[in-house]
């Protein structure tokens, strides 16, 4: 009877760790997610700020390009 008591008892602690790891592994692959969305959104943004230094560029040689081709 003994024996059978310290057995559930370990079957109740397996399925409690198993519960647990199951729920570590869903928040884990949300993190994981999360840090795709984040990545993406990061290299929207380092886009963007190429084009507005580009675009900030040109209009710093703007005045240049249009007293060279006025000339």
């Amino acid at each position: 009877m003994l024996q059978d008591e310290s057995e559930v008892k370990l079957q109740v602690e397996v399925a409690v760790l198993k519960s647990k790891i199951d729920h570590v592994e869903e928040s884990v692959h949300g993190l994981k997610q999360q840090l795709d969305d984040i990545e993406t959104r990061l290299v929207r943004v380092e886009r963007i700020t190429y084009m507005v230094l580009g675009g900030l560029v040109i209009l710093q040689f703007l005045p240049a390009i249009t007293n060279f081709i006025g000339t």
